[in-house]
């Protein structure tokens, strides 16, 4: 029975090699802690992480925790996030080798839930000068973990358009609809009308905004009229981001628009619109559509599988 004490988790660090030998070597090493020590994987793991330097190494050792963690985990995740503490004191570099582990750690964060992550990710998540990589992954952990205090840090970032990184804008965009708090409405809502008719980089921060309002499910007038103009918008990608959501609204005025883009060019748009015209109308209204003698193919065909798919 192995005891928990510092002698014996110093003498187990040197038995590991933690921090000494190939990182192939230690890594294979700590794959084996688990079956090994099983009631003391954590506590050991806990005393490692502290000690190691190599990337990859605490890669494994991150990634084994997430598994089996505490709230002294959760500190040395919150370190490493952040890059201060142990790892400073240690004279650890910050290069790029260790972007992939801290983006893990905020991946970590944001699935175990974590309120105590909540300050550490914004403060990452408003600092330019981190890689926008660590950044977004910092927005996506703080809607994951769903706390209210990351709304308005998130509205500023994805309505800044001084910000480099329109792919964090995304990620904030993202995170916002998770948050699920209706003071993004609004800047949603600018952000739509502010790009309109652009595709180029912005499509993707377009989409997922629409995305975002649906999931937030706020229904007004401003938001119909907003969705009404995306429908004609010059990217497919928006249009059918806007049929999405306007179906996912249940906002009976839809059916009306719907039925325009019903001989959309392209495809898929056109499938979405019989899809949420079945959700909007129901079964009869795919009767009547089948009906039409002018209705396009695939549109036909659409209606045919749902009304099959209804039978089974």
């Amino acid at each position: 029975m192995f005891e928990e004490n510092e002698k014996n988790l110093a003498d187990l660090a040197e038995e590991f090699q933690i921090g000494k030998s190939n990182p192939d070597e230690r890594i294979a090493k700590l794959s084996q802690i688990q079956k090994l020590y099983p009631s003391q994987n954590t506590s050991i793991l806990n005393y490692f992480i502290k000690l190691e330097s190599h990337p990859n190494v605490l890669f494994h050792i991150v990634k084994s925790l997430s598994k089996s963690y505490n709230e002294e985990s959760i500190n040395s995740f919150i370190e490493l996030l952040l890059f201060k503490g142990i790892y400073k004191e240690n004279n650890f570099k910050n290069t790029d080798e260790y972007l992939k582990v801290r983006c893990l750690t905020a991946d970590i964060l944001g699935n175990i839930k974590t309120p105590s992550a909540v300050v550490p990710l914004l403060y990452v998540l408003n600092n330019k000068e981190e890689n926008y990589k660590l950044r977004l992954s910092s927005a996506e952990a703080l809607g994951k973990i769903g706390d209210r205090y990351a709304v308005m840090p998130l509205i500023d970032v994805v309505s800044n358009e001084e910000e480099k990184s329109v792919y964090l804008r995304e990620s904030a965009a993202k995170a916002l609809g998770m948050l699920d708090d209706i003071r993004a409405i609004d800047p949603f809502l600018k952000i739509l009308e502010a790009k309109k008719g652009i595709i180029d980089k912005f499509t993707f921060l377009k989409e997922r905004v629409i995305e975002s309002i649906a999931r937030i499910g706020f229904r007004d007038d401003k938001v119909f009229k907003a969705l009404a103009n995306a429908l004609l918008d010059e990217s497919p990608c928006i249009r059918l981001s806007a049929v999405e959501a306007l179906a996912e609204l249940n906002d009976d005025r839809a059916v009306e628009l719907l039925i325009s883009l019903l001989k959309d060019e392209e495809e898929d748009v056109a499938r979405g619109a019989v899809e949420a015209l079945y959700y909007l109308a129901g079964r009869k209204y795919m009767e009547t559509l089948l009906e039409m003698p002018d209705l396009p193919g695939w549109c036909r065909d659409e209606a045919e599988i749902i009304l099959e798919e209804e039978e089974e």
